[in-house]
């Protein structure tokens, strides 16, 4: 890239991973309660009613002693409770603590936790699936990777720039070709590029929310034990390399399907099964909020940086 990066978190060598998703879940819902009474902190929970929220609360709920139950703080919106309304009303209204989505950056660098359900879509794969599979059908997604279609559906998104999109695509398959597993389908690619790319973006951009009050709080140890993406764990990272056949059937409501039977597991709700499909919610939460613009190594946020120190002379871009 054409500017200097630090990498918080190194792709884990890749070995034979058994873990069942499920487990996955009950493990890591186990692991935060358990922070979270040690350190004696409230855990608020961004909830979208989306299927990697809902997940996120399910997990927590099914482990969670009734005091621990107390200690939960459900943030979510008229979009939140819309988008998921049979759970809300059998789940959380009158049976947890709820407040506003909207006031989660001001958490953000302090004493309590906060959990969200960021990551997962780089662990199953990526929106851009259903996107591609609408336009050239279902197949497409589990057909042998094709560079074309590939370059024509990534130059739609650039105004039909072709060759743009033949740069972007030719730097991917360098990414491709240095995965530690097979990158056979069109599926397959978009998983990786997304997977291999995106995962530090996707945790540091919360971070840029932050008031400049907190910053001071944005430390390491903040980090680590209160800034708790749900699904950012090498075992969750293990579990996506070694089942790429998990993540997609024949159709786009198959898409997270295992996600979506750990939620039934849980609230036995057919319809929510079969039919949730995907749809984006944080950006449209944090679209009107006051973002810092640069974080650093060190964890510093800051909105004015000297180009010269973070440019990187010699690029893929040049």
């Amino acid at each position: 890239m054409p500017f200097k990066d630090y990498s918080l978190f190194p792709l884990p060598e890749f070995r034979t991973f058994n873990t069942t998703y499920s487990e996955l879940c009950n493990h890591r819902a186990i692991e935060i309660l358990k922070n979270a009474e040690t350190l004696g902190t409230t855990i608020y929970v961004l909830y979208s009613g989306g299927i990697d929220s809902t997940c996120v609360l399910v997990s927590l709920l099914t482990h969670a002693t009734p005091a621990q139950r107390k200690n939960i703080v459900v943030l979510l919106s008229h979009e939140s409770i819309a988008e998921n309304p049979r759970f809300y009303a059998d789940y959380i209204r009158g049976k947890l603590r709820v407040e506003s989505s909207i006031m989660f950056p001001n958490l953000l660098g302090g004493k309590d936790m906060l959990v969200s359900g960021e990551h997962n879509d780089m662990v199953m794969g990526s929106d851009k699936i259903g996107q591609m599979m609408t336009r050239y059908g279902a197949v497409t997604a589990h057909a042998p990777y094709n560079r074309d279609l590939l370059t024509s559906y990534f130059s739609d998104s650039l105004g039909g720039d072709l060759e743009t999109a033949s740069f972007y695509i030719q730097l991917f398959e360098r990414v491709c070709a240095a995965a530690p597993v097979p990158i056979r389908s069109n599926l397959d690619f978009l998983w990786w590029t997304n997977f291999a790319i995106k995962w530090q973006a996707c945790y540091a951009y919360i971070l840029l929310l932050t008031p400049p009050r907190n910053a001071s709080g944005m430390t390491k140890d903040y980090l680590d034990s209160r800034f708790v993406s749900f699904f950012n764990t090498e075992e969750f990272q293990l579990w996506s390399m070694n089942n790429q056949d998990k993540r997609l059937k024949d159709t786009w409501k198959t898409y997270k399907w295992v996600v979506k039977d750990v939620i039934y597991e849980f609230n036995k709700d057919v319809e929510y099964r079969d039919n949730k499909t995907k749809k984006g919610s944080l950006t449209p939460l944090t679209g009107r909020l006051f973002h810092n613009k640069f974080i650093d190594e060190r964890l510093h946020l800051c909105s004015e940086l000297a180009p010269a120190s973070f440019l990187e002379a010699e690029n893929d871009f040049t």
